[in-house]
């Protein structure tokens, strides 16, 4: 540490609010993020080398994972639209902790294959019904901030995750406690939903049908896109390290320094960068600011499939480790809001979880499809990238113009329903 430590220390201070409720979701926040952080950063470890699995065949279980939360997100959001959503978080937070026990006693490929698949397809619910619940106790122009700052909390505690993970992993025998790790911190995390208001049971009264959200074209429309603006995550976890281990000269050790600095960036701006971004209108601008930063940062990498010197290579690859750090968190904070301000209040969760699809898609497409690009094509590979990056900042406001007239008359025939149905 260094003599600016007060400043991050002072930063993470603020992340903290004085009203009890913001501090119990942060809370939540933080012990969910520490468990899965012990889980993913140790996983590969535990599994392989305590289990006995071969590379291959945690690769496998853990890739069917992410296809889980194509289905599972939508389906939690439209539970938590129609029953109490503290009982609902609750209890997949439970379940997740138990299932992350159940690893210590997975001993072949079949059981860890049925488990990863079984606690993915749960774990993907907390997502939509924590949004639902932030959007029930939460007023409409203080979410964004508030998601941010549960952003940045996550960061925290995914970080303080891996340190477990890695004390775990000092010793075969420690090795157990990656499972139990997990499973106490998610523990944690559904006693700690607990505490938090019961707010207003969920209603099927007046409903459209179900998958409502997946059938609205307009809505798909702004998910593809923030898909795409979502793109920073597997260029910055995937692409980049990939091109910088086989298409640069960069010694290896500099690879998860980039993560550091991307994580501590996170923990330090992404507050700052929520500004703005509580309307529907502001969050596309900041959609589209990020899909040109994401484009700026393709370009400063594109420049090392033509320089051949180490120094000038490192100085581009860490500037685009910058320029893809503040596109997230500007695409973070523009999700946000365009999910909050594009969810009717009728189905609200099952809005919000379809909005977890632009991340879950990237997760699945994004990895294989990029680093096959850029891998095979280079500075042009880069370059297409950045040109589709481009087009996604441009493609993100007229989207969500659309869509959110297309809400607007929605609620308006809504509410003219519910007058008529009323009684005189």
């Amino acid at each position: 540490m260094s003599e600016n430590d007060t400043v991050p220390a002072g930063r993470i201070a603020r992340l903290i609010p004085a009203d009890p409720l913001r501090r119990s979701l942060l809370a939540i926040r933080f012990a969910g993020a520490a468990g899965k952080g012990v889980f993913i950063s140790g996983s590969v470890v535990y599994f392989t080398l305590h289990v006995g699995l071969s590379a291959a065949q945690v690769g496998i279980g853990l890739s069917a994972a992410g296809f889980a939360g194509l289905v599972s997100s939508v389906l939690f959001g439209m539970i938590a639209d129609r029953m109490h959503k503290r009982t609902l978080l609750c209890a997949l937070f439970a379940a997740v902790a138990v299932g992350f026990g159940l690893y210590s006693l997975v001993s072949n490929a079949l059981e860890f294959y049925v488990l990863v698949v079984l606690i993915a397809f749960l774990d993907y619910g907390t997502g939509p019904t924590e949004s639902a619940m932030v959007a029930t106790l939460v007023p409409d122009g203080e979410r964004v901030r508030l998601n941010a700052m549960m952003r940045s909390m996550f960061n925290i505690g995914f970080s303080a995750g891996i340190g477990i993970a890695a004390v775990a992993a000092l010793s075969e025998r420690l090795l157990v406690l990656i499972p139990v790790g997990s499973a106490v911190l998610l523990g944690a995390a559904a006693a700690l939903v607990t505490r938090l208001p019961a707010g207003a049971p969920g209603t099927a009264a007046r409903r459209p049908r179900p998958f409502g959200a997946v059938r609205d074209l307009r809505y798909l429309s702004v998910i593809g896109v923030s898909a795409l603006l979502a793109s920073h995550i597997s260029l910055l976890m995937v692409v980049l390290p990939l091109w910088t281990l086989n298409r640069t000269g960069v010694r290896p050790f500099l690879v998860p320094l980039l993560l550091v600095i991307n994580t501590v960036f996170v923990i330090l701006f992404q507050v700052r960068a929520s500004k703005g971004a509580e309307t529907v209108a502001g969050a596309a601008a900041t959609g589209r600011r990020a899909g040109l930063w994401i484009a700026a940062g393709c370009l400063s990498v594109s420049l090392t499939a033509v320089w051949h010197h180490t120094a000038l290579a490192v100085a581009a690859i860490v500037a685009a480790v910058l320029a893809l750090s503040v596109a997230e968190v500007m695409q973070s904070a523009s999700a946000w809001g365009l999910a909050f301000g594009l969810a009717p209040k009728h189905a609200e969760g099952e809005y919000l979880g379809a909005f977890d699809l632009h991340v879950a898609t990237q997760n699945v497409a994004g990895p294989v499809l990029l680093s096959g690009l850029v891998i095979a094509q280079g500075f042009w590979g880069w370059a297409a990238v950045a040109a589709l990056m481009v087009a996604a900042a441009l493609l993100i406001g007229p989207a969500a113009r659309r869509s959110a007239e297309a809400m607007a008359a929605l609620a308006a025939e809504r509410q003219t329903q519910v007058e008529t149905e009323e009684p005189v």
